[in-house]
């Protein structure tokens, strides 16, 4: 055993010197994620892992690709057991759209010929959802969080000092959703979106200091992918237009840039557009049209957003259910001495998204820990809470104390409620202040606990109004 410490004390020393503390972090959290998956065994399970809207998001492999029929009719005529969609969109020409763009099969897709590959030699059905396919989504979804990680540990080991970054890693993975996400739901976009976002903020940095065609080829196919796994996070172009932007002059001063570096900025165009073919073509065959609004009957109220609640309320409140994120929100007051490049798009950027989220119509996500639509940005918000903890570091050994202190807890507060999610005593979209308070201590729920949930309108928000007020 004492042979074993000293192994470890000679690797964390390696890490210190060579700082690459973050690294080793975000290797105990895949360790850990990895004994998580392993204990779950959730591909033993039909109703686990392809399930759920993941259902949408991976329909285009089997039908593409094993039952060769994109317009899934096939589904009429299928008397085995798989079920291979819900709630198909119906078109003005009467045909059946997949309402989600294919952006996640695409990421999925070289995790699933293995998988396929494996139950065509096997005795596993080889229909797209036997265990040789969920077992490779959720390596996929392993695959991706590695690759989110690593490219946050090199996002803020450029601004930050290791133990810093190291710490903040820790908080963002442990004391959030995104934990539960990676381990429990691992077929959703949000990991997925995670790592691509921390990529082309890293990319966007390579990009801006040297001007390299590699980068542009780099960031176009990311931006493809981006939009393409959920269209709303387009909105990442801003860290790249508007990078290192702080006065007027500097507008001037990037629009020298690109107009100098046109051809590098069309082939990221045409990178992108190359990644989103497939689904125009798609598109175009079942719809007549290159573009198709496939959420049929879903809408954005952009004159109605519901912030304060997806921030706050019992139902779905994201600081609420991960607590942690209060240090990423006071750090925008320390942005500006840390990360001058990327100050001002940071602001902006967060304040569009934020408002572009909570104006969609289901602005809880449905059945969901936490607000997860924030997942997708944690590499963002992982910025100013590094920048708030780099203050931390400097100041007197009580408050230094005090906040690592209320940090740590909050760390846990952000676990037990996974948790509580976990055995039930918070529901997926209907929790209240009552059944808040009924188990708040508790792991399970109370046996009053499910009397005191209240079910979110969904038809009558849907339709542009607001929920009536509880009865007292």
């Amino acid at each position: 055993m004492s042979r074993f410490y000293s192994t470890l004390h000679i690797i964390w020393a390696f890490a210190v010197e060579k700082k690459m503390t973050p690294y080793i972090v975000s290797l105990f959290i895949l360790l850990w994620v990895t004994k998580t998956m392993i204990h779950e065994k959730q591909w033993k399970t039909d109703t686990y892992v392809i399930s759920s809207d993941v259902i949408w998001y991976y329909e285009y492999l089997p039908a593409i690709f094993i039952y060769h029929d994109y317009t899934l009719e096939f589904i009429d005529k299928y008397k085995g057991t798989h079920k291979f969609t819900m709630d198909l969109k119906e078109l003005p020409n009467h045909k059946k759209v997949i309402k989600t763009s294919m952006g996640m099969s695409l990421l999925y897709a070289p995790f699933f010929f293995v998988g396929h590959g494996y139950a065509l030699l096997s005795n596993y059905d080889a229909g797209g959802y036997s265990q040789p396919y969920r077992i490779a989504i959720m390596l996929a979804s392993f695959f991706y969080l590695m690759l989110g990680l690593f490219y946050l540990s090199k996002l803020l080991l450029k601004y930050f000092d290791q133990y810093v970054s190291s710490w903040v890693i820790l908080l963002i993975v442990f004391g959030t959703n995104l934990y539960y996400y990676a381990t429990y739901c691992t077929g959703f976009t949000h990991q997925y979106a995670f790592a691509l976002i921390a990529m082309f903020l890293w990319y966007t940095i390579k990009w801006h200091e040297s001007k390299k065609y590699k980068y542009s080829i780099i960031l176009g196919i990311l931006i493809g992918l981006i939009s393409l796994v959920r269209p709303t996070n387009i909105l990442v172009l801003i860290f790249f237009v508007l990078w290192d932007i702080k006065s007027i002059h500097d507008i001037k001063k990037q629009l020298f840039i690109f107009f100098k570096e046109y051809k590098k900025l069309m082939i990221i165009i045409l990178c992108s557009v190359i990644i989103w073919v497939p689904q125009f073509l798609y598109w175009k065959a079942i719809s007549g049209s290159f573009l198709c609004y496939s959420y049929v009957g879903e809408r954005f109220f952009f004159d109605n957003p519901h912030v304060l609640k997806g921030l706050f309320s019992y139902r779905k409140g994201w600081l609420l259910y991960s607590p942690v994120m209060i240090f990423s929100v006071i750090g925008l007051v320390f942005l500006t001495k840390k990360t001058k490049e990327m100050s001002f798009a940071i602001y902006l950027f967060l304040l569009l998204f934020v408002y572009m989220i909570f104006s969609w119509w289901c602005w809880w996500y449905g059945g969901s820990f936490g607000l997860r639509a924030m997942i997708d940005i944690y590499a963002v918000w992982a910025i100013p809470m590094a920048a708030f903890f780099t203050w931390v570091y400097v100041q007197k050994k009580v408050i230094k104390s005090f906040f690592i202190l209320i940090s740590a807890l909050l760390l846990l507060v952000g676990m037990h409620h996974t948790n509580k999610y976990l055995h039930g005593s918070i529901h997926y979209d209907s929790m209240t202040k009552e059944s808040w308070m009924d188990s708040y201590f508790s792991v399970y729920p109370s046996e009053s606990f499910y009397s005191k949930l209240r079910a979110p309108e969904a038809q009558r928000v849907h339709d542009g109004f607001e929920e009536h007020e509880p009865s007292k």
